[in-house]
């Protein structure tokens, strides 16, 4: 009995990581298009440091392993300031 209830949390947490990496990556990618912006004047310096601001809850979602909400905060940062 032991070794099934073994076998199934490995299973459920080798299905977390997965979901985790794609909220992080999703973060990571709009941060790196946002410093880009920045760096080339695209992006005016004290909306970079709002959205960097704003990313600091959305990664501690997302960290917290609460990916759909993560997710729907990211869509907002990025509607909110004209990205898609």
């Amino acid at each position: 009995m032991s070794a099934r209830v073994t076998f199934l949390a490995v299973m459920l947490l080798a299905a977390a990581g997965p979901a985790k990496a794609a909220c992080g990556g999703a973060i990571a990618e709009f941060e790196a298009i946002a410093a880009s912006d920045a760096r080339t004047g695209n992006l005016n310096k004290s909306v970079y440091s709002r959205i960097v601001t704003e990313l600091g809850h959305v990664k501690a979602q997302c960290s917290a392993g609460h990916d759909a909400e993560a997710g729907h905060a990211l869509a907002a940062i990025k509607s909110r300031h004209g990205y898609r």
